[in-house]
């Protein structure tokens, strides 16, 4: 009788050090699972900084289909565009 209580207590001693090594230091460790939680928290901040270019995009594209002054500025800045009786004037940016 008390050679099989050795062997239980015996089986239930390593058992629970194979569990607490795999808790600790297995692959689905509690770090593994603390660096999991970093990188999702990680990714929710770059993917809140994406909603919030596609929402100024969002509003660009709005703003051009429904305003001429937008589609005008565009032309202006970005194309270099001018009406004839105008001069246009670029400046140079040094790179020091």
């Amino acid at each position: 009788m008390i050679r099989i209580s050795n062997l239980i207590l015996i089986f239930l001693i390593l058992s629970s050090l194979t569990l607490g090594y795999s808790i600790f230091f297995g692959n689905n460790s509690l770090s593994y699972k603390t660096n999991l939680v970093q990188e999702n928290n990680l990714q929710h901040i770059k993917n809140d900084k994406l909603k919030l270019k596609n929402d100024i995009l969002i509003f660009e594209i709005e703003n051009a289909q429904n305003s001429d002054e937008h589609i005008e500025n565009f032309a202006r800045e970005r194309l270099g565009l001018s009406y004839p009786d105008e001069e246009f004037i670029k400046f140079e940016e040094n790179e020091e």
